[in-house]
């Protein structure tokens, strides 16, 4: 019983950051500039830095970029 649980938290734990690295793409390509000004002309340094960060929290970056859309 607790090793199928642990199976599966980490199961989803695998997909909710398959989620956040298939969103850190289509962010970091058009999607930041639109949540902050400021990162519009920043080097590949930086992108790469922010790589765990937009992993952990694409949901939230995700509805700030939605609403910021509108």
């Amino acid at each position: 019983m607790g090793e199928a649980l642990v199976n599966l938290f980490l199961t989803f734990v695998g997909i909710y950051m398959l989620a956040g690295l298939i969103f850190y793409f289509p962010f970091i390509k058009t999607g930041i500039e639109k949540i902050d000004q400021n990162a519009k002309d920043t080097n590949i340094g930086f992108k790469l830095i922010i790589l765990p960060g937009v992993i952990t929290f694409w949901p939230f970056l995700l509805r700030k970029w939605v609403d910021s859309k509108s």
